[in-house]
């Protein structure tokens, strides 16, 4: 976490298209309920990388499987990246109990 705001890391297979429309249609929607969200997108590949500064992951659900999940992450498995409203709602959920301190 960084300060209030929480990370959220959106991952697809080649870290372009898929993750760049899911990550500009939550990060309205995240405005909208208050939270305050570094969100980055990235590879399924370069994802290791980015990990441990994530404190959410949202992921293709097609590519949920190829991951291994580690304890205490919270992560997203995703069918319709454009449901950007669908997305932050589960989001929230997360921070509600986990990062409170990053709604305002």
């Amino acid at each position: 976490m960084d300060g209030n705001k929480i990370n959220v890391l959106f991952v697809c297979g080649m870290g372009m298209g898929t993750s760049t429309m899911a990550e500009l249609g939550v990060k309205n929607n995240l405005g909208k309920l208050k939270i305050a969200a570094n969100v980055q997108h990235t590879s399924l590949g370069q994802m290791e990388s980015l990990r441990d500064w994530a404190d959410i992951i949202v992921i293709l659900k097609n590519l949920f499987s190829e991951i291994t999940v580690k304890e205490g992450e919270f992560i997203i498995p995703v069918v319709n990246v454009m449901d950007g409203k669908g997305i932050a709602a589960e989001i929230e959920k997360i921070v509600d109990v986990h990062f409170p301190q990053a709604k305002g």
